[in-house]
């Protein structure tokens, strides 16, 4: 086994929560070119409607419309739903990506992102996550084909260990808990909800506060995304 590979599977055995997984890789893949990654989960059951949760390595503008789902069109996210090929983006004009969105394009580069590399992960029946690493450099085709073997060993690791993060979870919550962000997740809301399980309004917000108090999530959106990320509403 190589350094790195030990260096790798070290950092993410000691990486207790997933934005711990991303710190500890991105220690292993900085020394080859990548300065960000960061892991997106599309989860499309048993919500009516697909719900993604994002972590990055930086608070910065691309992350912003990356949690958004302004990426999910672009070439990279088009590959990544299909096929579990790497995907990967030179970060130049000259570039196939660049050509087919180059508005798109070129506010990534303004934020300080270039070339990078993708690799799909599917985890079960519908539900797949993308771990992803980009550079403020622009990366020729030659580097990327040279970096794609220790790339897809980083990208499996990563989701081996994010699973066990989240299987590892303590957060406990009630039936009650799980039905409410199950039918607030496929849109209903407090009236209909109650409607439904034969409640009181009153009693599903008092379901959702906890639900939210236990997620540590500011709103009923993140904490229903969140749940699903821990699988706590399969």
């Amino acid at each position: 086994m190589n350094n790195w590979q030990v260096d790798l599977f070290t950092g993410l055995e000691n990486a207790n929560g997933m934005q711990d997984v991303l710190d500890a890789t991105i220690k292993v893949i900085a020394p080859i070119g990548f300065e960000f990654c960061g892991f997106r989960s599309l989860i499309p059951l048993p919500l009516a409607t697909p719900k993604i949760m994002t972590l990055y390595t930086a608070e910065d503008k691309t992350y912003e419309r990356e949690r958004n789902g302004d990426y999910l069109e672009t070439p990279m996210s088009r590959h990544c739903a299909r096929s579990m090929t790497p995907f990967s983006w030179e970060g130049t004009t000259e570039d196939a990506v660049f050509k087919e969105i180059p508005d798109l394009c070129e506010e990534y580069y303004s934020s300080g992102h270039r070339g990078g590399w993708a690799q799909s992960l599917v985890e079960r029946k519908n539900m797949y996550s993308v771990f992803y690493a980009d550079s403020s450099d622009s990366l020729t085709k030659r580097y990327l084909d040279n970096v794609d073997f220790r790339m897809q060993w980083v990208a499996t690791a990563v989701l081996s260990r994010m699973n066990k993060v989240r299987s590892d979870t303590d957060i406990q919550l009630s039936l009650r808990e799980r039905e409410v962000l199950r039918w607030t997740g496929d849109g209903k809301t407090a009236d209909q909800i109650a409607e439904i399980l034969m409640l009181s309004p009153s009693t599903i917000n008092f379901h959702l506060r906890n639900a939210m108090k236990k997620l540590d999530a500011p709103n009923k959106t993140a904490a229903v995304v969140r749940a699903i990320f821990l699988k706590l509403l399969f």
